[in-house]
């Protein structure tokens, strides 16, 4: 075996068909943390000059001039591959120490256990200890910070038909489904200009949901690395307002012609205020008004949904859901294997509302491993035993 360093090619065509193949382990990615001041590496292990394993990763300064190297979502190798792990390992701490590297840190793609629906271990499942086990034994040390990817992610497989998927998505959601394709709602594409309005429906999301929102300078790196491959996707959700108060004033008018009951005197309050609602609905030059957007990823064998936001006075359309559903159609149709609808905050609680809204689709948790670190200098346990004095400071 040989360790080398690999060319922006070389990477990517190994990359895109390993196993453990993900957006972060990409060239695009790569450069958009060198926005953020990384510098970036391609290194691999060679056998018989076919490549068996490899990680993009980066690097930037830290204090005293020691660089600080991160692997997101590496490293792609056979974890259950002792041997190989084990080399591969030993060369990148050569090759880091070479650099004036004091660490390296993973959080790869890759899970426990498998697991359902609620988070519970399947019975007889995929297990990953072993793996597990053989990275420990290499010289990585588990993690007690919390960095920057999810650990929990939720997901629901793509190889059914759109039926049987439909079937199983909870009543919740499916209502919502029906009731924003009944009011007309229109999921489209958003353009490179549009990305303002992605930009600023997320961020209002954000102080409402307490999440940190990225800035519209991410999400403008995203569309120019990753669009020109197809592997980007900004989503809208609006609706025609003019064709919506037309079915409001006709349900008005349908409910004013009946016998006066409590009832329906309530059913004709709720379109009124609906009515008024609708009015009051900034329009655009087309006669949309938007009201919901979403990022999605299309990288490997899964569509990824990022990031989501909405306005909250008009939750009752149902266009969040509706846009869910129009790009898990989008996978089927596309022969994704995978939706991903990305992370949730910590093991399936019932009170957490993002896991209870992506749990409405069915699908299954997926928990991985976490951070990793790998020590490379003496400079690693210094900063170790500072950094909290520094952080209570």
């Amino acid at each position: 075996m040989e360790f080398t360093e690999l060319t922006e090619k070389e990477f990517r065509e190994f990359s895109s068909t390993h196993s453990l193949k993900n957006f972060m382990q990409t060239p695009e990615m790569a450069k958009m943390r060198e926005k953020s001041g990384y510098v970036s590496y391609y290194v691999g292990v060679k056998k018989e000059n076919e490549i068996i394993a490899a990680t993009m990763m980066g690097a930037r300064k830290t204090h005293f001039g020691y660089n600080e190297f991160y692997a997101p979502r590496g490293l792609l190798v056979d974890y259950e591959n002792y041997e190989l792990l084990y080399f591969f390992t030993q060369n990148l701490k050569k090759y880091i120490e070479n650099k004036n590297g004091y660490t390296l840190r993973i959080d790869p793609y890759y899970i426990t256990e498998e697991k359902d629906i609620d988070g519970n271990i399947v019975p007889g499942g995929i297990n990953h200890q072993r793996g597990i086990e053989n990275l420990k034994r290499t010289g990585f040390k588990k993690s007690n910070d919390i960095y920057q990817q999810f650990k929990y992610l939720f997901a629901l497989s793509l190889n059914e038909t759109k039926e049987n998927i439909f079937k199983r998505i909870h009543t919740l959601p499916k209502r919502m489904i029906k009731k924003a394709e009944k009011n007309g709602i229109i999921i489209r594409e958003a353009n490179f200009e549009e990305l303002r309005i992605v930009d600023e429906l997320i961020k209002e999301t954000s102080k409402r949901e307490g999440f940190v929102a990225r800035s519209l300078s991410y999400y403008e790196a995203l569309y120019l690395n990753f669009s020109p491959r197809n592997e980007v996707k900004f989503m809208l959700g609006e609706i025609d307002v003019k064709e919506y108060k037309k079915r409001l004033e006709k349900k008005i008018q349908e409910l004013s012609q009946k016998k006066p009951t409590e009832e329906i005197e309530k059913q004709l309050e709720k379109e009124h205020i609906l009515l008024k609602e609708a009015e009051e609905m900034n329009v655009n030059q087309n006669g949309k008004f938007v009201i919901s957007a979403g990022v999605f990823l299309l990288y490997g064998d899964e569509l990824i949904y990022l990031f989501g936001g909405n306005k909250k006075e008009y939750l009752h359309l149902g266009s969040s859901y509706f846009m869910q559903w129009t790009m898990i159609q989008y996978g089927i149709e596309n022969q994704f294997q995978k939706y991903n609808f990305y992370g949730i905050m910590g093991e399936p609680n019932k009170e957490d509302g993002v896991y209870q809204f992506k749990r409405g689709f069915d699908g299954y948790v997926e928990e991985l491993i976490g951070d990793y670190e790998l020590p490379i200098s003496w400079y690693y346990y210094l900063q170790k035993l500072f950094s909290p004095l520094l952080h209570h400071k």
